[in-house]
């Protein structure tokens, strides 16, 4: 899908704040209701501790190990605070009421979704430098789970997480997750103009949102921590009309989106199943099919690779045709693992479409469920 620049994003729910204040407004019912968002990464000189690969500290929801803060998401958790830019990234506490804020370290313009008690209650906008956001207030008595999730995908830049507040408030907690997804797409991914009201609005900050992709959809449906790996515009032999300048396999790799350093070792996050959502950019020009043949199995071998134990799972899209989506059944013939398989999406054209013909939220939540029920009927889960 094509990739647009223009980041103007809306001033919705904007949180204002000085850059060393404490300011800022959120969207949503202070402390009603609540989403899941998960986290990922280390202390990275925190006060708070938290846990190292959101899933990854023992058995979900009733694993041995409490931590203070869960961090999903690919958290470089070597520099002073953690800090991420890829899609979905992830924090999560349980917190004792009435209130409950966040405090960060970002640029201005980059949106994260407010989750209280596993249902989501608004969003934020960031302003730039740290910032102190509130999240709920007036919540009952005893404890609530609070979370943010980063709707924006790398280009809008790194945040750093600071921590919940107060900190008082906070009780360790074992890990929510049952099953560790890794998901490797492009906008479809990440969520691109889903928020959108039609086909013909422009992209903008406000109306990306990785929370609302079919990938979150279906991690909160399986109680998986999910990493999502995805940039606008991005290919596997070629990005979106023809360019190949850092294609998906060259970023994959990385910790966080636009630095090929630090590099992601899979060991901080053993990833169950792997989904690689893939070609529409590759199919926006003329295109050598063989190479593109060659460079989807040399990405499933390296994802093979980082996660031995991993089922591949990739997407296929109806509106392709027939003879695109063969290149794709192709290239995991040519892989020949038998613990790998595709699933074909569809959009149904009665439930419209969001900003520049990307999928919308009616859309993307359909194919959440589609593609939890899919991996609960292949894998157990």
């Amino acid at each position: 899908m094509k990739h647009s620049i223009g980041l103007a994003a809306l001033l919705l729910f904007g949180c204002e704040g000085s850059s060393s204040g404490s300011g800022g407004s959120a969207s949503g019912a202070g402390g009603q209701g609540g989403s899941p968002v998960s986290s990922t990464g280390g202390q990275g000189g925190m006060a708070q501790t938290s846990s190292s690969s959101g899933g990854g500290e023992g058995a979900a929801g009733g694993g041995a190990v409490l931590s203070d803060v869960h961090l999903v998401g690919r958290y470089d958790v070597e520099a002073t605070a953690p800090r991420a830019t890829w899609s979905g990234a992830s924090a999560l506490a349980t917190m004792m009421g009435p209130s409950a804020a966040v405090r960060l370290s970002a640029p201005a313009g980059l949106w994260f979704e407010i989750v209280i008690d596993g249902q989501s209650v608004g969003r934020f906008e960031t302003s730039a430098g740290e910032v102190t956001y509130p999240l709920a207030d007036a919540l009952s008595r005893g404890p609530h789970t609070v979370e943010i999730s980063r709707r924006n995908e790398g280009f809008f830049g790194i945040h750093e997480f600071l921590g919940f507040e107060p900190a008082s408030a906070i009780v360790p907690s074992p890990s929510p997750y049952n099953v560790r997804l890794e998901f490797i797409g492009d906008s479809l991914t990440c969520g691109y103009g889903i928020e959108g009201a039609s086909a013909n609005c422009s992209f903008s900050g406000a109306t990306e949102s990785a929370y609302s992709s079919y990938a979150l959809v279906a991690a909160r449906e399986l109680s998986a921590a999910a990493h999502l790996i995805c940039y606008s515009g991005k290919g596997v032999h070629q990005n979106y009309g023809g360019n190949t300048v850092e294609m998906m396999p060259e970023l994959y790799p990385r910790t966080l989106t636009d630095s090929p350093m630090p590099v992601w070792t899979p060991e901080q996050f053993a990833a169950q199943v792997v989904v690689i959502n893939l070609g529409t950019n590759d199919f926006s020009a003329a295109l050598d099919e063989s190479a593109f043949v060659e460079d989807y199995v040399a990405l499933l071998s390296t994802a093979r690779t980082r996660h031995p134990q991993a089922y591949l799972l990739g997407i296929t899209w109806a509106h392709w045709g027939a003879s695109k989506e063969a290149l794709v059944e192709d290239a995991f013939a040519g892989l020949a693992d038998s613990n790998s398989g595709t699933l074909r999406f569809s959009i149904d054209s009665a439930d419209g479409l969001g900003c520049d013909y990307h999928t919308n939220t009616v859309t993307n939540q359909k194919l959440g469920l589609l593609l939890a029920n899919t991996l609960q009927e292949r894998l157990g889960f």
